[in-house]
């Protein structure tokens, strides 16, 4: 009996001693127990993990419910924040919109600065740089030809028609023209041009060689003039699309401008015109005020133009002087009613000097289509005038949205062989 009785007092005092380290631990270890994080780390590393995780499994549910109400918690404050910032933006959004339409100003939404002042979501300054697009809308008609000179050779006739109107920004090439990234006012327009050109003279057959080509071209261009009075700024861009040679119609022109004038000859030599070829052309200009007085105004000019046709560079000068609104206020005529709320004058009238110089890279109308070489005769590249001077001077009358300017245009030699030439150019522009 002794022995029994010994072994089972040896196995209650055991059993004891377990339970109260494990007391002892629940009530002491607490404070020194690692973070749930970090003791699943230790967990892991040792290997206990598994054993601790499915030894105490309501636990283990408790921290993972735990999780998930924070979580969900965190995504809730998340959504809050967000809608809130929605409504705000919404706010600014429309208090810009209601602002710019008391005004009675309509945003051009090709411009990127128009977009990015618009639609940003800082509280800046509001419209601190924006582009408005112009209601206004003109029509305007150029003619050149060098008949009133009493000549009949090179840059003999051109016809230009120009039409600027609010709508033409829906057009998608507009989207191509040269963003402005200050504030101003944006005009849309597109021209149709045609140009013919021909040797000194036009009453000898055959070709002429060391003198003009025939050539003629007639495209469709699509253009964007940006206006900033306050920095006494104009930009323009503009892309063209049209055909060079006997597709542009231009020997069609002249004979039938030569035929109904019973003193003039038929032209000859429009057989060996330049070939047909694409146009296709982007040209970039500005205009920048240097001087601004009541009765006269000076003007920097620079443009460049880079494609199939021409490829050159230019800067010049522009001087007005007379009886004149300010350069910059608008782009020379206005209906009678946007004149009287513009506060400017009705009627002009005013002289003007133009100059210019031009490096010149490519000249299809001398050389030869870009991409169809086939022409009979053209000018040899390293006979072409690599800078030509262009000046002319003219006078500018305007009443009540008509306009008119007679112009006269005197141009250097363009190839080694070449002369001097002169032509007159007349333009009426009309308010639309």
């Amino acid at each position: 009996m002794r022995p029994g009785f010994t072994f089972i007092f040896l196995l209650l005092l055991f059993n004891c001693c377990q339970n109260h380290e494990s007391v002892q631990e629940t009530v002491i270890g607490k404070a020194n127990r690692p973070a749930p994080d970090m003791q699943l780390a230790k967990m892991e590393k040792t290997g206990t993990a598994g054993k601790r995780f499915f030894s105490h499994p309501e636990k283990t549910k408790s921290k993972v419910k735990s999780s998930q109400r924070k979580n969900h918690i965190i995504k809730s404050l998340d959504q809050a924040d967000s809608t809130l910032r929605h409504k705000a933006y919404t706010s600014l959004l429309i208090e810009r919109l209601s602002s710019i339409r008391s005004q009675g100003i309509i945003p051009d939404m090709n411009e990127p600065i128009t977009r990015r002042n618009l639609f940003s979501q800082t509280d800046n300054k509001p419209f601190e740089s924006m582009i408005e697009l112009s209601r206004e809308m003109f029509l305007q008609i150029n003619f050149d030809n060098d008949i009133l000179d009493y000549t009949d050779r090179f840059y003999t006739n051109g016809i230009k028609i120009d039409l600027i109107a609010p709508g033409l920004q829906m057009n998608p090439i507009s989207r191509l023209m040269t963003p402005y990234w200050r504030s101003g006012i944006n005009y849309y327009g597109l021209s149709l041009v045609q140009n013919m050109f021909t040797p000194s003279t036009t009453k000898t057959g055959g070709i002429l060689f060391g003198d003009r080509p025939y050539s003629a071209y007639l495209f469709l261009g699509c253009f964007k003039i940006t206006n900033d009075r306050l920095r006494k700024l104009r930009q323009t861009s503009e892309l063209d699309l049209g055909i060079i040679g006997p597709g542009s119609y231009g020997e069609w022109v002249q004979r039938s401008f030569h035929n109904s004038v019973p003193s003039n000859n038929e032209p000859l030599g429009w057989e060996y015109q330049v070939k047909n070829d694409l146009v296709l052309n982007y040209s970039l200009g500005f205009e920048k005020g240097i001087l601004s007085a009541k009765n006269y105004d000076m003007q920097l000019t620079a443009k460049g133009n880079l494609g199939t046709l021409y490829t050159n560079i230019s800067g010049g000068f522009l001087f007005r002087t007379g009886w004149m609104n300010p350069y910059f206020s608008n782009l020379g005529i206005s209906k009678k009613r946007q004149t009287v709320q513009s506060g400017l004058k009705k009627f002009q009238c005013y002289f003007f000097v133009k100059g210019s110089g031009q490096l010149v890279g490519y000249d299809a109308t001398l050389q030869g289509g870009f991409f169809n070489k086939s022409s009979v005769y053209t000018i040899p590249s390293k006979d072409v005038s690599r800078f030509v001077f262009k000046g002319s001077a003219g006078i500018t009358i305007s009443n009540n949205g008509f306009g008119l300017d007679i112009e006269q245009f005197f141009l250097s030699p363009e190839y080694h062989q070449g002369l001097w030439h002169k032509w007159v150019h007349i333009a009426l522009r009309f308010a639309l």
